[in-house]
């Protein structure tokens, strides 16, 4: 009788362990729902992107970008003649004559245009992939390549041309953004912090004042 009688307590203790060692997280559900609404706005991001840069908000069939693709591959001095009259491989170049002319609409465009469309790349890569796994030089590295692939992308295809300053201003832009959630993260969590600490110090008071009427019984 008794061996029977100490297999259940036992059982009902090793349960109780378990519910301890996994407590649940209430928040868990919402911050499950804001990281796919991140994932989501990213992937849209994306896709505008690519509309806005590549196809200038409009666009062919794919059987086009396909033809397109294949001259360049079968031609590739029609990519070298593309590169040597056409495409601005002077870093800097275009864009001190985008500065000299802020006032006119196309330089303004030019300028800030290619800035402020990275800057949700690196506002938005963080978030969705985890501060840990996404640096500083990680984000300037992204912001970088996926630049050059649009750049590569309408050279390849003759829908543009190869511009090394665009590259340098959407990296910029990209570094931007990654400053801005940064300086915003900063700004919100020590009052997160702060909230934490106050509620440590009373759970660690209570559980102090609990213990001293324990002793004094």
């Amino acid at each position: 009788m008794n061996s029977v009688d100490h297999v259940p307590h036992d059982r009902s203790r090793s349960g109780k362990h378990q519910a301890g060692s996994r407590p649940v997280d209430p928040d868990h559900s919402i911050r499950m729902a804001v990281k796919l609404g991140l994932i989501l706005v990213f992937i849209v991001y994306l896709y505008v992107l690519v509309k806005v840069i590549l196809f200038k908000f409009g666009g062919s069939s794919p059987g086009f970008y396909l033809r397109q693709l294949f001259e360049s591959v079968t031609h590739p001095d029609r990519i070298l003649q593309r590169l040597r009259l056409m495409s601005n491989l002077v870093p800097l170049h275009e864009i001190t004559g985008n500065i000299r002319h802020l006032g006119s609409p196309s330089g303004f465009i030019n300028f800030f245009g290619n800035i402020a469309a990275f800057m949700p790349l690196g506002f938005l890569l963080p978030l969705v992939f985890g501060f840990r796994t996404l640096s500083f030089l990680k984000v300037l590295l992204i912001s970088s390549g996926v630049s050059l692939a649009l750049e590569t992308a309408q050279l390849l295809l003759f829908i543009g041309t190869f511009d090394v300053d665009d590259m340098i201003m959407n990296t910029a832009g990209g570094v931007l953004g990654y400053g801005v959630l940064r300086v915003l993260q900063f700004m919100v969590e020590p009052g997160i912090y702060k909230r934490e600490g106050e509620h440590h110090s009373e759970s660690n008071s209570g559980s102090l004042s609990r213990l001293k009427s324990k002793e004094l019984e």
